[in-house]
């Protein structure tokens, strides 16, 4: 396991964070290799003489074996000078005709004595060399686990990034395709050092997924294309499309949060409402003005007050925040950061959460929570990188940002707490959120600093 200096980390075991809000289950992991078919050897018949060795498709036809030569004709028989000279000592009244005889005698002689050539045989035209048996090239073998590496700029109990994890857990339930999914996180994982991490983590081999959730395409950019077959994944505003094998996702849930300020709006007492923030950042700002436009579309009278702490962790200057929120007169806080309940338990007022369910953190203060949810986001990495590993297709990641709203299964508002929340605002907040599934109700997405 790559484990990047200063930083902890933790691996799945029978589960992978002590904190109540995450948790995961071991999977064991294994890779897949692929080994091309091996070069075929053509081997020449008889009468062809191989060359050399060849690859595929690639035939030498060789050269024809010699052939015996064509058969030596016969010569003629030779007559002596004896032979003439004897018939020329003939004085008999016969040797006329004897030598007529004679005469005709040798040449039919001669012609029996000659031996017909023969034309030479024809020689056999070679046999062809039929053309090797092209190998297919092996199918794929389908991926059966995805490992992921998860990576955080701060505490890994930021609401933020617990969101995220509970969407990959989530999704090991799941298992698409039938994969096992499990999750190892890296957590204060400096901007500075993060192209490192990203280089360590895609080299070990031990991650199919690795997932940055804050701005890091910058890191990402420089690491993607060595590594063409992990899956990388970044989170949030601030970052630009890559395509390929890296995919942009991101989550707004004003939507949700319009349903927590309608509770919001209906319970406060005083018409002071407050919100204890990190950044003025597009993802934050977000869900802010859906609180407020809930709380206004049930009670226009209601004011608001907004502290950003200028930290993604200090719980310690949030819960100042808040007490500071309440001290002005606000009865029902929305919490986007650690330590806003623990100034609303002692002062005895309301709160809200954010991306996650925290009812059990302060079940005597939290009416309900807005809800991330990043599964279907990731999921559509994991087709495009399943579509690769068992079937051969690219990555090809869009150039834009993958994101799923409150109607599309992106966010949802947590369980009111039945506890705190009057059945006449549960009922308020549920057919807001009714209206919000069937389109009826758009919540406009602005992620302006609120005013």
């Amino acid at each position: 396991m790559a484990t990047a200096p200063g930083s902890r980390t933790r691996r799945s075991s029978s589960t992978v964070i002590t904190d109540p809000l995450v948790s995961n289950r071991s999977q064991t992991v294994s890779c897949s290799t692929f080994i091309r078919a091996p070069f075929l050897r053509a081997f020449a018949p008889e009468c062809i003489i191989a060359e050399s060795d060849i690859a595929e498709s690639d035939i030498e036809t060789g050269r024809r074996c010699p052939r015996a030569g064509h058969p030596t004709p016969s010569k003629y028989p030779l007559r002596t000078r004896e032979g003439t000279k004897k018939m020329r000592l003939l004085r008999t009244p016969l040797l006329s005709l004897a030598l007529v005889l004679a005469v005709l005698g040798a040449a039919c002689g001669d012609d029996a004595a000659t031996t017909t050539t023969a034309a030479p045989a024809t020689t056999a035209a070679p046999t062809t060399t039929a053309a090797p048996t092209t190998t297919a090239a092996p199918e794929p073998e389908a991926p059966s686990v995805m490992r992921v590496a998860f990576i955080a700029p701060g505490p890994i109990d930021d609401p933020w990034y617990q969101s995220m994890l509970h969407s990959l857990e989530r999704l090991a339930e799941k298992a698409p395709y039938g994969l096992e999914i499990s999750t190892e996180w890296f957590e204060n994982i400096e901007y500075g050092d993060s192209e490192r991490i990203f280089r360590d983590l895609a080299a070990s081999g031990n991650f199919e997924m690795i997932l940055g959730s804050s701005t890091y395409s910058d890191a990402v950019s420089a690491v993607m294309g060595d590594h063409p077959d992990v899956l990388f994944i970044y989170a949030g505003s601030g970052n630009d499309p890559l395509g390929g094998n890296a995919f942009w996702i991101d989550t707004f849930i004003h939507e949700p949060a319009y349903l927590t300020g309608v509770a919001a709006g209906m319970m406060t007492e005083t018409d002071k409402i407050g919100v204890v923030a990190n950044f003025p950042f597009p993802n934050v700002n977000a869900p802010i003005n859906g609180y407020l436009a809930g709380a206004r579309s049930v009670n226009p009278d209601v004011d608001f007050e907004v502290t950003f702490i200028e930290s993604w962790w200090d719980p310690a200057t949030a819960k100042e925040a808040a007490a500071a929120q309440i001290a002005a007169g606000a009865d029902v806080l929305y919490a986007i950061v650690f330590g806003v309940f623990e100034a609303a338990e002692e002062a005895g007022v309301y709160g809200v959460g954010d991306l996650v369910d925290v009812q059990f953190l302060a079940p005597d203060v939290v009416l309900t929570s807005t809800v991330a949810k990043w599964d279907q986001a990731i999921e559509v990495t994991i087709d495009a990188w399943w579509d690769q590993m068992a079937n051969g297709v690219p990555m090809n990641a869009p150039m834009e940002r993958i994101m799923f709203h409150m109607p599309q299964g992106g966010g949802d508002i947590a369980p009111l707490n039945e506890a705190l929340v009057p059945a006449d605002v549960r009922d308020k907040v549920h057919e807001a959120r009714d209206q919000i599934l069937s389109g009826d109700l758009v919540v406009d997405l602005n992620d302006a600093p609120p005013e």
